[in-house]
């Protein structure tokens, strides 16, 4: 899979996972409209840069090896989310209610969620730096198709949770979250082949 399509692929299904930002986009669409619910989507634009900041300059000090290890655990905190994403969707619901969440708060929730911290520290950091290591321009494609579909698929939970809730309606939602558990596992894997022997 090359960088850009993991990216894709990586972004896609953690934009419809369940966690903090989508429960603040779902309730921003359903009480505000679809362009709260977006403005909620695109919080990961501002706040994931003091994570990935931080992240990613302690990562390029660290050693070959050291990165191949966090990478490996990074692949199986993937699997496990895509495991954990799949089981949940049996039971999720789109109902979900809350009072109408600004920008600002969804960029705090985000900073303050364990999620993006676990996610660049383990996978997504070690990827981006092995990438970078190998070229540029692969590393940056895979930030961009990462930010294309993580915000790109919130915007479309949005305006699909506002204009049109019951035409997706609980089970196609279901089905959403099986896909993408299913696409999170298939990424651990991936990932976790590509770092087994880094750094040997």
């Amino acid at each position: 899979m090359d960088s850009l399509g993991l990216g894709l692929t990586l972004g896609l299904a953690a934009s419809i996972s369940p966690g903090p930002l989508l429960v603040l986009v779902v309730t921003s669409a359903l009480r505000s409209g679809w362009r709260a619910g977006a403005a909620a989507a695109c919080a990961p634009l501002l706040s994931d840069a003091v994570v990935v900041a931080t992240t990613l300059l302690l990562l390029d000090r660290l050693p070959p090896s050291a990165l191949g290890v966090l990478g490996v655990v990074g692949a199986v905190f993937v699997v496990w989310s895509g495991v954990r994403t799949v089981r949940e969707a049996r039971s999720a619901t789109l109902g979900a209610t809350g009072e109408p969440l600004a920008f600002r708060r969804a960029v705090l929730v985000n900073v303050l969620s364990p999620h993006p911290w676990v996610a660049w520290a383990t996978a997504l950091g070690p990827l981006t730096v092995t990438t970078w290591r190998a070229s540029s321009g692969a590393a940056v494609a895979l930030l961009v198709g990462f930010y294309l579909t993580l915000v790109g698929g919130k915007v479309v939970i949005a305006l699909l949770v506002a204009r049109g809730r019951r035409r997706l309606g609980d089970t196609g939602y279901r089905r959403a979250l099986t896909c993408a558990g299913v696409l999170l596992v298939l990424a651990g894997v991936a990932l976790g082949v590509e770092f087994a022997g880094y750094g040997r």
